[in-house]
């Protein structure tokens, strides 16, 4: 039932698990959003009636060579403002992002979620 291959890390598959304990309803998954210059942006989570956008953020791609390529982890850091700044631009919804520490309990994740306005129907 929440198997998906869109899911690009574990964290967003527990996500999903979590997201359905904690009440709410099924979000859209990897939600396409083209950038004022044409940039192709995907995102992990899209709650309509909330107007905003949930991503899963893993560290690797902060700290680990591997995954950063040829680029600092400042690079990044600019390259994930400058990504977020766009999709806020062209949808004015919010974003909202969540890293493991957050699913460590369903308290914790639905305290993330309802700081930024993102509740379950009710």
């Amino acid at each position: 039932m929440f198997a998906d291959g869109r899911a690009q890390l574990p964290g967003e598959s527990v996500s999903r698990l979590m997201l359905a304990r904690l009440g709410y309803a099924r979000p859209d998954l990897q939600v396409h959003v083209v950038g004022p210059d044409g940039e192709d942006y995907w995102l992990d989570f899209g709650f309509r009636r909330s107007r905003a956008f949930g991503e899963f953020d893993g560290i690797g791609k902060y700290v680990d060579d591997g995954l950063r390529g040829s680029r600092t982890s400042q690079e990044i850091l600019l390259a994930e403002k400058r990504r977020e700044d766009a999709i806020r631009g062209v949808t004015g919804w919010g974003v909202v992002r969540w890293g493991t520490a957050h699913l460590a309990s369903l308290d914790r994740f639905g305290a993330r979620l309802r700081a930024f306005g993102i509740l379950p129907p009710g």
